[in-house]
């Protein structure tokens, strides 16, 4: 697909002509939905709504101020209560970027972000983490939330090819017609991904799946058999199967498993499998379609 143009707005930006940013050649607003556990941005719904009449494809962010997993998951649920019932066609992002939580360890904000983006991917959202390549650096282990698609800030008039991003943040100093009267500043972005195509067949943030029916008549089975995982690791089982699945769990306590959704590619049923707290532990799923079983181990280490 060719690249879309987008902006990113909040409360503070003040009233948006949403007509005249499309008509500018913008095709897609990521918008500021909430903050910590208690600040909804009171724009939210007018922004979404007049954005989606215009013709821009929507998507939301969160701005993170939890400092342990009790909180992430606190603000996870305040998130989930916030967007309940909006259908995005882009993704909805964690923004990483808060002083204070950038003063904890790397391993503890990485605890942070995956309870926090682990939860609202498992209530049937399509998420992304937003940060800085600093952030990236120093504050994330990299290889615990590359499994998110990634939202990049980096003002620059080249994209940095260290960090896979989907979204590119390119400018905060933009100048939109519709947005602070073409005056002021605001946030431009790029996005390399269909999101429109991959979210409403995945039957993401709130649409129905539409992917196409599933190819397979052959007996059960899944992609693999087994598979060693980090806590906060999410891994998506392929279940080939026509009928949609069971999914039972063994180990509660080690692993937990999603609702089964269509894969968009009529291969038949994805079940993402989220790796928990205490590590070095052991569990299994049992998939069940008709009168078929499959079984998949997953080891935490």
């Amino acid at each position: 697909m060719s690249t879309r143009k987008g902006i990113d707005v909040y409360n503070g930006t003040g009233k948006v002509d949403w007509l005249l940013v499309k008509e500018a050649g913008y095709d897609f607003a990521m918008i500021k939905s909430s903050e910590g556990h208690t600040l909804a941005d009171q724009s939210m719904s007018e922004n979404l709504t007049k954005a989606a009449v215009a013709g821009l494809h929507t998507g939301v962010y969160h701005w993170l101020h939890a400092v342990t997993t009790e909180e992430a998951a606190k603000e996870a649920a305040f998130f989930l209560n916030v967007v309940r019932g909006c259908k995005m066609e882009y993704p909805v992002a964690l923004d990483v970027e808060q002083d204070t939580i950038l003063r904890l360890p790397r391993d503890q904000l990485t605890d942070i972000v995956t309870t926090w983006c682990n939860q609202v991917q498992q209530a049937g959202y399509y998420v992304a983490v937003y940060a800085n390549l600093n952030v990236l650096r120093n504050h994330l282990d990299w290889s615990r939330i590359k499994q998110f698609d990634l939202w990049l800030a980096q003002y620059h008039t080249q994209m940095s090819n260290e960090f896979p991003a989907s979204i590119w943040q390119h400018s905060n100093t933009g100048r939109v017609p519709g947005v602070k009267n073409g005056t002021g500043d605001v946030d431009l972005n790029l996005s390399f991904k269909d999101y429109p195509e991959i979210i409403r067949r995945g039957g993401f943030n709130n649409f129905p799946a539409t992917a196409p029916p599933v190819q397979t008549d052959s007996p059960l089975s899944l992609d693999t058999r087994s598979k060693d995982m980090s806590p906060g690791e999410i891994y998506t089982v392929l279940a080939r199967c026509k009928e949609k699945p069971e999914v039972t769990v063994t180990g509660r306590d080690v692993i937990q498993a999603s609702e089964p959704r269509l894969d968009a590619k009529g291969r038949g049923w994805l079940i993402d499998v989220t790796a928990l707290k205490p590590p070095v532990r052991h569990a299994h799923i049992q998939v069940r379609s008709k009168e078929e079983t499959a079984n998949c181990n997953f080891n935490v280490l």
